[in-house]
């Protein structure tokens, strides 16, 4: 079974989307878990940055502290994930809401402030979602959702949350602005796809191994 993250603009619905994902795979007698932008080290689950009622509402640490947060991150998604997500994601699913990656799109919302070169070689190096789902949405979608955060930011994140996924072949892009059944369907079969082919892997891999 997969390890799955979500990612979206304010007001995209990644939080309704979860839900419904939740209640379909539990009602298929799966296991889920949940996880939030990352692991704590007592636990899958974990807190964010900023406050969602003003996520850029604070300024950004110094190079020398964010560099610091970031061997943290990376420190914390190694241990959480050697310590329960492993597990989790071999026996039942995986769900986070938000990953490591979104500091690449939006290090205002976690207060970096050092290189980002650096943020992208840290992020290649933790552990890494089987697939990674971006609601995508109009601005003027997601601001009749939610006014937390401003049409140019959002077009900005946008811009960049499409120009990650299209640079890595485990992103979905998913239409946002349908009907929240509609996006389920895509979602849920998108999981579907992915448990089966992992499960085929595993019984590959058995197969060689008595060789």
């Amino acid at each position: 079974m997969p390890f799955i993250a979500f990612l979206g603009c304010d007001g995209s619905g990644k939080s309704a989307v979860i839900c419904g994902v939740t209640e379909r795979v539990k009602s298929a007698g799966v296991t889920v878990i949940h996880g939030h932008w990352r692991p704590t080290l007592k636990s899958a689950g974990g807190g964010g940055g900023a406050a969602a009622d003003d996520p850029h509402g604070q300024k950004p640490r110094g190079s020398f502290s964010s560099i610091l947060k970031l061997g943290w991150l990376w420190l914390s998604w190694w241990v959480g994930w050697l310590r329960f997500l492993r597990g989790s994601s071999a026996s039942g699913v995986v769900l986070f809401d938000r990953y490591h990656a979104d500091l690449l799109v939006d290090p205002v919302r976690y207060r970096y402030g050092g290189p980002m070169w650096l943020a992208r070689l840290v992020c290649r190096l933790m552990p890494q979602p089987a697939i990674v789902f971006f609601l995508d949405a109009a601005p003027e979608v997601l601001l009749s959702r939610k006014q937390e955060v401003g049409k140019e930011a959002l077009e900005e994140s946008r811009r960049r949350y499409l120009a990650l996924a299209k640079s890595h072949p485990r992103f979905r892009v998913i239409d946002a602005s349908r009907p929240l059944e509609s996006v389920l369907d895509e979602v849920y079969m998108a999981i579907q796809r992915e448990a089966g082919s992992g499960e085929r892997g595993d019984a590959k891999r058995e197969k060689v191994g008595r060789f």
